[in-house]
């Protein structure tokens, strides 16, 4: 069993013989309407006495299906967030093509033989098996028949008959524009990461950044700079964030690189999470290490100005 911020990760078909109460979904990006589905499971559990658990995927389930789509949250990153919305265990299948042509009678019999499952939470958009043949009253016939609760939950609507969609969270994403995203989020957007070395620039000049690379398979933050809230070894930090490239260096690379205030030591192969609160400005290039730092310094005196950043 693997560890994550938390939660107790299991394979799919790995019994545990734990009494669980079990969100359905993919939660790709753990948005306000997943919350509700959370919380209605937690209701479940506290009735039951049962572990919070919930299922999703590890792996890009869009290159899957063969879309041309990105994950907006990491396996790493929605396991973080579930957690933090009290979620202990996670069930997750590795998305394939065979996995995608499972039945939904099939994927419910693998799903329900192998864990002890008493209750189940859903949204009412839910769909599974082959085909999406599975739905939310398939989902509650089956559970009415071996005697499981079942909640399915309205889907939370962003305006009068539209919901909540990941759809338009990925545009602001693209937009980078985050105080938008973060009033679809129960907490604020969110990329985690191993920090890795970088060019070194900013330490020459009094602002060492911590740097993390995106996975090809996650959908990149619109390029800018950020006020956001680092969290490393639990510890959270108010800090100033570049996303995308580096002009002033002539460095066209794509990272996300962050400048922890009050930060004091050596980061190179811990993981961070980065939080963002709101965008500062556009990326461009100044014409000397002196005037960037001029820059990154009146940066840093607007992200403290934030209120309940630091």
């Amino acid at each position: 069993m693997e560890n994550i911020y938390g939660c107790g990760i299991s394979e799919y078909d790995a019994a545990d013989g734990e009494g669980l109460t079990l969100c359905l979904g993919f939660f790709d990006c753990v948005h306000n309407g997943h919350k509700r589905v959370i919380d209605a499971a937690a209701e479940l559990a506290a009735k039951t006495g049962t572990r919070l658990a919930a299922f999703t995927f590890r792996g890009d389930p869009h290159a899957s299906l063969g879309k041309d789509r990105k994950e907006i949250y990491t396996f790493r990153e929605r396991a973080l967030r579930m957690s933090q919305l009290g979620i202990d265990r996670l069930l997750y299948a590795r998305p394939s093509e065979s996995f995608f042509g499972t039945g939904a009678k099939e994927f419910l019999d693998r799903l329900f033989g192998a864990h002890d499952i008493r209750a189940v939470a859903a949204g009412s958009d839910y769909t599974f098996g082959s085909a999406a043949t599975g739905n939310a009253a398939f989902l509650t016939e089956y559970c009415g028949a071996r005697g499981v609760k079942c909640a399915i939950c309205d889907m939370l609507e962003d305006t009068p008959g539209k919901k909540i969609a990941s759809r338009v969270i990925e545009k602001l994403v693209e937009q980078g524009d985050v105080e938008k995203i973060n009033s679809y989020l129960p907490m604020p957007y969110l990329i985690e990461g191993e920090v890795v070395h970088g060019r070194g620039e900013g330490a020459k000049f009094g602002c060492p950044t911590a740097n993390i690379l995106l996975p090809d398979d996650k959908l990149p933050l619109g390029q800018g700079v950020y006020a956001t809230r680092v969290t490393v070894d639990g510890n959270g930090f108010p800090s100033v964030t570049n996303v995308g490239e580096h002009p002033t260096f002539s460095d066209l690379s794509f990272t996300v690189e962050s400048h922890l205030i009050g930060w004091s030591g050596d980061l190179y192969g811990k993981r961070i999470a980065v939080e963002f609160v709101s965008r500062l400005r556009d990326i461009r290039a100044f014409s000397s290490a002196a005037e960037l730092k001029a820059q990154i310094d009146s940066d840093i005196d607007a992200v403290l100005g934030i209120r309940g950043i630091s």
